[in-house]
């Protein structure tokens, strides 16, 4: 079985339930809080991950804040991509293009100043395809809708 987190939940959890009541949600609040620094910088930043971050947010404050968990999935900014990908595993045709563009403007920049080091740039190349598979092998709404 193909396991899409790196994070053993399971054995995380059973850790974290070894804590006090107040120090346990403490915890989660807290790596909740950081997930979702991390997950606004992967908006900003080509390569960063930011759906992983922000579901495991979603899965901290759902142990730790009922109102932190409503305020993530309630967001303007990404609440909605967040409950689509969660709840139906899709997402938008607009994020996945929008998301393809960014990732593909950044690398060539980043292609341009790294010209010298052609082991970088084809590493560039090879994640940037890697992820542009990744996000083409999503389902989207579009598909789903069309699909029923």
């Amino acid at each position: 079985m193909q396991q899409d987190c790196p994070v053993d939940h399971e054995r995380a959890e059973k850790v974290a339930n070894t804590l006090p009541g107040p120090i346990r949600r403490s915890v989660y609040f807290s790596v909740g809080a950081v997930s979702v620094v991390l997950g606004l910088v992967g908006v900003f930043v080509p390569l960063w991950p930011t759906t992983c971050f922000l579901l495991l947010a979603g899965w901290c404050f759902a142990r730790s804040s009922t109102r932190a968990e409503r305020w993530l999935h309630e967001n303007p900014l990404f609440g909605r991509y967040l409950r689509d990908y969660r709840e139906q595993g899709v997402i938008s045709s607009r994020v996945r293009a929008t998301s393809v563009v960014t990732l593909w403007v950044f690398i060539v920049i980043s292609g341009v100043l790294l010209a010298s080091r052609l082991w970088a740039v084809a590493l560039l190349l090879l994640v940037a395809i890697a992820i542009t598979v990744h996000l083409y092998s999503l389902p989207t709404k579009a598909r789903v809708g069309a699909a029923e």
